[in-house]
């Protein structure tokens, strides 16, 4: 009777534990996705900064300030 009550206590465990594994690993997907999104879109904005002023002097000054002041991207609601 005991080892019943172990087994059914285990398994109401593993039903509870399971759900949120598998939402906590979703949730932590979504930000590294979203992530990886505004890290694609700064170089890709970098990247058309340089070429569209490839014969410029000043692309040092730009770096400079890429580097200080990153681009900023809306939140999400």
């Amino acid at each position: 009777m005991t080892r019943n009550l172990a087994e059914s206590r285990n398994r109401q465990m593993r039903i509870l534990i399971l759900p949120l594994v598998v939402v906590s690993l979703l949730l932590a997907g979504c930000n590294t996705f979203k992530g990886i999104g505004e890290d694609i879109s700064g170089t890709a904005s970098w990247t058309q900064e340089k070429i569209s002023g490839a014969g410029s002097s000043s692309a040092k000054s730009s770096d400079a300030d890429y580097v200080q002041n990153p681009p900023q991207f809306p939140k999400a609601n």
